[in-house]
């Protein structure tokens, strides 16, 4: 007997799109993941103002500029039609969608959701406002004074997330 989705583990998994993010969704699936019993939350941000698509993107192909726009509310649909429809783009709509496409053929269910800004903003918000039991970030090994200039996203989240948050060295995977 299967569970249902509101009966599974909720495990969110903080993707950029990155080669590391992908490979960290390889591990969290081979590590984590019990398809029966979990479902996975991939939360994607997308800053303000971003031009580009990652450039190390796991498809291995590069990517021409993003327009991302400021926009209205009366005009967001609009303006994410474009975005969209910008040649040689990878969204991360697009991204988010071919990652779940390949989570559902390993029979694990999932969702998707885009937060516009801030990663080390939105994603201790998400898991704030919504049911997740557990969180799983990677982590860039930047150190101390990076860190302190750049911010990290993963100490964010532990300090925020009100639940446990896995930070997931990329030397691990």
């Amino acid at each position: 007997m299967s569970l249902s989705i509101t009966e599974k583990r909720r495990v969110a998994l903080a993707y950029d799109g990155s080669e590391d993010a992908h490979k960290l969704l390889d591990w969290t699936i081979k590590n984590i993941i019990v398809p029966e019993k979990d479902h996975i939350i991939v939360l994607s941000a997308v800053p303000h103002g971003e031009k580009t698509i990652p450039e190390n993107n796991h498809h291995g192909d590069d990517k021409k500029p993003l327009p991302m726009l400021s926009t209205t509310p009366t005009k967001f649909n609009e303006d994410v039609k474009e975005v969209e429809s910008h040649p040689g783009c990878m969204t991360a709509r697009e991204r988010l969608e071919d990652m779940s496409a390949r989570l559902r053929t390993l029979h694990i269910s999932c969702e998707e959701h885009i937060l516009w800004g801030e990663a080390k903003v939105l994603i201790p918000r998400y898991t704030q406002q919504n049911k997740v039991d557990l969180l799983i970030v990677g982590s860039r090994g930047l150190g101390a004074v990076k860190s302190v200039f750049l911010g990290s996203v993963s100490d964010r989240c532990i300090h925020e997330c009100p639940c446990p948050v896995l930070v997931v060295r990329n030397t691990t995977i």
